[in-house]
């Protein structure tokens, strides 16, 4: 984990569930990643080129995913994606459905009566900067 913090020094880990860890992608961190030359992935609001490059490097260590959610007034989407070993193995953008497929992949079991987003309890903060 500390190699993690070594790239960029304004990463929060948190330690989540089970054996996962959450990195919240903070107005800072996002700065200091794109240094304001990222280039936006097409469908996603803030996964940049230099974000998934950051992302595959540390695909190298283990399953790395990247989820966004957008809701206002209980509409909107969802955008994920998952990479093992420097490859993307899973991608889905704009569906109801993403984040739990990646928490899936990443070896979440649902609890019964809850989705694999509640059993993380990823609902637990509304804001990424809540996160601490």
């Amino acid at each position: 984990m500390k190699r993690l913090k070594e790239k960029y020094t304004s990463t929060k880990i948190i330690p989540f569930y089970n054996e996962l860890i959450v990195i919240p992608l903070t107005d800072e961190l996002y700065d200091e990643i794109n240094m304001n030359q990222g280039t936006t992935m097409p469908n996603y609001e803030y996964l940049t080129d230099t974000i998934s490059s950051y992302c595959i490097e540390i695909s190298k260590f283990g399953l790395v995913a990247y989820i966004e959610a957008e809701y206002f007034g209980g509409t909107g989407s969802q955008n994920a994606m998952v990479w093992d070993s420097s490859q993307v193995i899973f991608e889905e953008t704009l569906s109801q459905s993403a984040i739990n497929r990646s928490l899936e992949i990443l070896g979440v079991c649902k609890l019964q009566g809850k989705d694999e987003f509640d059993t993380v309890g990823l609902g637990r903060h509304r804001d990424i900067e809540d996160w601490e």
